[in-house]
């Protein structure tokens, strides 16, 4: 399994999700499965995975990271592999433009809709399906043993893995506007402060005899505030 082979899978699964005429997550989701399932072997779908994930982590830097913060408002581990893996699936051409240089991905049409996604459930999880399904229903933990194994036989031949990029901080929104001009200006929302809220406790003292109900609520506001003071402080 090399690189090229990987691409004209992911070239086939588009076509299919294409012909179907939905590119939403359950169809492609269906599309990678049947298509690894129908042209690979049990082997060749685990290496498959191999390189594809060799392939990801080209795409594992911080302005990557950044760009989909703001392309879908949100960013953590899991869902930054998922993105990374739904970029797979836009083909070589779009990868490849966007590991160089990832404010290319304002230009593409799912980036520029009225509801912009990348993000893809994950590939590995597709494999898994379609591994099973070959195998004769072969358990997932079976896949992975596998996966494990074959990581470190299958060669990645031209897949060199980039050094993450530390040198600015992901939650500096005038350093995303340097790495990042025109998708920071397509989502400029994404970078609009937001002024923290801060909830008092609620009132602590209770009317008790001989107090008035006003009385013991101001007591208690006084008592909730001294206590918000010394949370904050």
């Amino acid at each position: 399994m090399d690189v090229e082979t990987v691409w004209r899978v992911v070239d086939e699964v588009r076509a299919r999700a294409e012909a179907d005429g939905a590119w939403d997550h359950e169809t492609l989701s269906e599309c990678v499965v049947d298509v690894l399932a129908g042209s690979l072997s049990a082997p060749e779908i685990v290496a498959f995975c191999v390189v594809a994930t060799a392939l990801s982590h080209q795409a594992d830097t911080q302005t990557m990271a950044a760009a989909m913060f703001l392309i879908e408002g949100y960013v953590s581990d899991d869902t930054f592999m998922d993105f990374r893996d739904g970029l797979i699936l836009l083909g070589r051409s779009t990868f490849e433009a966007a590991t160089a240089d990832p404010d290319l991905l304002v230009e593409h049409p799912l980036v520029d809709g009225s509801n912009p996604e990348i993000s893809f459930e994950s590939i590995s999880s597709c494999a898994v399906e379609a591994w099973s399904r070959v195998t004769g229903g072969a358990d997932e933990d079976d896949f992975w043993d596998v996966m494990s194994d074959a990581e470190n036989d299958i060669p990645t031949v031209g897949i060199e893995r980039v050094q993450p990029d530390e040198s600015w901080d992901l939650i500096d929104a005038a350093a995303i506007r340097r790495q990042l001009p025109r998708l920071a200006e397509r989502f400029s929302h994404r970078l609009k402060p937001r002024t923290p809220k801060v909830r008092l406790p609620e009132a602590t003292c209770r009317p008790t005899r001989g107090t008035t109900g006003l009385s013991a609520f101001h007591q208690g506001v006084a008592r909730g505030r001294e206590a918000a003071g010394e949370t904050l402080s």
